[in-house]
């Protein structure tokens, strides 16, 4: 029912957005394609289809050059199946001769579908990339590549969930909801140039509707919305212009206990009582800011009188041996344990207890609703815990070759009991690693409005290297941490017109010895001074602090320090080659076959042939039955060749996922011979090894059995060792 609202509300409001404004928007101009399915000029005698590889998930308009008799009908589109939710697939008919077309209308996805009758000759394909006028100006980097893949693809989704507006996902629903737009927004200052904060303010200054999705629009006017816009910007004529509307919205409008109030689409259980409670006292809080800030001193009563209520009642209501929980619910929600702790309602005293009872044991939690799981993590001084966490729960989107991160983890719409929702965005913009890792993991973020001034408190946990870029509108702050088991190293670079609170974390050390900066002893047990520019900001349980002026820093904290990770390190990069696949064929044990997508009914052609066409949003699926054993999927290399391992990615249907495979290779596919036996398939990607085969034809067979999910392939590699394994 959702999807169906969210496409009336988009449809109702595309007139408005039909037209990009032009100075917003940034034509890339017309590029090279990655990859295209098969060698041009190329015809055939039947019509065929062309798929190309982009670079990454973007905003594009397909491009075509092609020599054709009049008459004849192309189209063209996204490999991505969403999008035709939104965006039919485009066509036009030729005229006589050679002649080049481009689509009219902007879609996404990783790669571009052409649709070509029999006799046309295709001679070249482009894409054109359209996108928000805005530069990747923030970074993040360190020693675990996990971290870097899941930061750099969380700055994808941010950027292609944007345009007119924020979006929510680019392809099926392209809606600025409230919820959304409060991660969209947070995430857009730590990767993004000063020219995003336009589109900050716009989505800030909305009229407020507020019987649409009241609960997403707590969740904007607290700390993570309203007050982080501000922190950020200093825009304080944008608090005065919003104030009444937030002002009526939280004190005279908002009503507790409606059935449908929306907060989280993970997995059933929120215990709505509890986070609906933490999210309204710190919008009140945020208000209370606010009207001190524009000196509205009239409210300051009311307000404090709200507040005290809450504060006062909310154990008594909700604490129940160890953790919160509501009447409502039958188990501790981490939600809303996690949200006590991050708006101050839970008393450090309650942490320990809280952990162990629940935020150590419950994954309820989406990857919208995480955002605040892994700061109330970080919050408690168990940031090792929440990298963790990032890291388990994002482990098949960190694994997949899809650029962007997904609507839900591991495609599980929980909240509706199915594990795989077709309808899931593999490209959703509530996602939120870039800014958790550049704000909580390495700890920069503004301490007064606009940056004057601001604090680098890293907590890396077990990461040894960081080196992080954060756009401000003082302008770049960057930082770097580099441990060892003696030392640690911290580079500040603080833009001018302002200052910076940096520190030592206490936590990283056995025993800290001394603190330095190039020769001079800052401390040593006792602060010694002595280097102008930078003075004594005191020091508390986790940190030694210090403040420096405007320019590049650096100190050096010495003693003994933790070491090692329990972190599993990521899996090395193949160094194997990919054997070219551009006129192989591939048959299967289903024939093939076409389905009807979504309610929309688009649809699908799933036939063998696409799981070795170079894209991972088309494959084969055999959906004559669930998986059973004896299924096969088989291609024929052409020619001989030499091979030591296969990868099956099935990423776009992850519950697709084989049970038990056996690989089989033949010379002339009659006589065969097992490569490999009993190999568990696994969630999304299903690496196969053995030692090297020569031969044309590989023959997949799954043995496994499962009642409730088919068998999947969306694309099929064949990969070579480079030394010949």
């Amino acid at each position: 029912m959702l999807y169906l609202l969210a496409l009336i509300a988009w449809t109702a409001s595309s007139s408005s957005i039909a037209e990009d404004p032009p100075a917003r928007i940034k034509d890339y101009g017309l590029r090279d394609y990655v990859s295209v399915s098969r060698s041009l000029p190329h015809a055939e005698d039947a019509p065929w289809k062309l798929i190309c590889k982009l670079p990454y998930n973007c905003q594009f308009q397909p491009w075509i050059e092609l020599e054709a008799e009049s008459g004849q009908i192309v189209s063209f589109g996204s490999t991505n199946p969403l999008v035709q939710v939104l965006t039919p697939i485009e066509s036009f008919t030729t005229r006589f001769g050679v002649q080049s077309t481009e689509a009219v209308h902007w879609v996404s996805g990783e790669g571009a579908s052409y649709t070509i009758p029999a006799g046309v000759t295709v001679r070249a394909v482009k894409f054109r990339e359209t996108g928000y006028d805005t530069s990747f100006a923030g970074s993040f980097e360190c020693n675990d590549e996990d971290f870097n893949v899941l930061w750099k693809k969380a700055a994808r989704t941010a950027y292609l969930c944007m345009r007119e507006s924020f979006l929510d996902c680019p392809d099926r629903e392209r809606v600025a909801f409230w919820g959304d737009g409060s991660a969209q927004l947070s995430q857009s200052f730590y990767v993004f140039d000063t020219k995003v904060h336009a589109l900050c303010k716009e989505l800030v200054r909305t009229k407020l509707e507020p019987i649409y999705y009241p609960g997403q629009v707590l969740q904007f006017f607290g700390d993570s919305g309203l007050w982080f816009y501000y922190m950020q910007t200093g825009d304080f004529e944008s608090l005065r212009a919003v104030y009444e509307q937030t002002r009526d919205f939280l004190l005279e409008t908002y009503r507790f206990g409606r059935r449908k109030t929306w907060f989280d689409w993970g997995e059933p259980g929120a215990d709505t009582a509890v986070i609906e409670t933490c999210f309204y006292f710190n919008c009140l809080e945020t208000l209370r800011r606010i009207a001190a800030e524009l000196e509205f001193d009239l409210d300051l009563e009311l307000i404090d009188r709200e507040l005290e209520e809450i504060r006062s009642s909310f154990d008594e209501l909700f604490w129940r041996n160890g953790a919160y929980i509501s009447p409502d619910v039958s188990e501790p929600d981490d939600r809303a344990n996690a949200m006590a702790v991050h708006v101050g309602l839970a008393a450090p005293s309650k942490w320990d207890e809280i952990y162990e009872n629940v935020l150590s044991k419950k994954r309820n939690a989406s990857c919208y609703f995480d955002r605040w799981v892994f700061e109330a993590l970080c919050s408690m001084g168990r940031e090792e815990q929440a990298l963790l966490r990032m890291a388990e729960r994002y482990r098949t989107m960190i694994s997949s070759d899809f650029s962007t991160l997904w609507e839900h983890y591991d495609r599980t719409w929980a909240s509706r009991g199915v594990k795989f929702d077709e309808n899931s965005s593999l490209n959703h913009g509530w996602n939120t690693p870039a800014l958790l890792l550049s704000k909580s993991i390495a700890g920069i973020a503004p301490t007064s409005p606009g940056w004057e001034q601001f604090q680098v408190l890293p907590k890396e946990a077990f990461l040894e290297t960081l080196r992080v870029t954060v756009p401000t509108i003082k302008g770049d702050v960057s930082m770097g941490v580099v441990k060892t088991a003696s030392s640690y190293t911290l580079d500040v670079t603080a833009p001018p017109a302002s200052t910076a609170i940096i520190g030592i974390p206490r936590g990283a050390f056995r025993e800290l010895e001394s603190v330095h900066a190039g020769d001079v002893t800052l401390w040593d047990g006792t602060y010694r001074g002595g280097v102008d520019g930078l003075t004594w900001g005191g020091e508390d349980e986790d940190y030694l602090l210090f403040s420096v002026t405007a320019g590049s820093w650096s100190i050096e904290g010495r003693g003994a320090l933790f070491t090692g990770s329990p972190k599993a390190p990521p899996a090395p990069r193949s160094t194997a080659r990919v054997l070219d696949n551009h006129d192989w064929t591939a048959s299967a044990s289903s024939p093939a076959t076409t389905y009807r997508f979504t309610s929309a009914e688009i649809p699908i052609d799933v036939s063998a042939q696409y799981a070795i066409d170079g894209d991972h949003w088309t494959g084969w699926r055999d959906l004559s039955n669930t998986r059973y054993a004896g299924q096969w999927f088989q291609v024929d290399m052409q020619r001989v060749e030499s091979f030591t391992s296969l990868v099956l990615d099935n990423s776009w249907a992850l519950w697709d996922s084989a049970e038990t495979l056996d690989v089989s290779v033949s010379l002339d596919g009659e006589s065969w011979e097992t490569a490999a036996s009993g190999v568990r398939g696994s969630l999304g990607i299903t690496t196969i090894s053995f030692p090297k085969q020569s031969a044309r034809f590989i023959r997949v067979t799954q043995t496994g059995t499962d009642p409730s999910f088919h068998w999947s392939i969306y694309e099929l590699d064949v990969r070579l060792e480079n030394d010949g394994g």
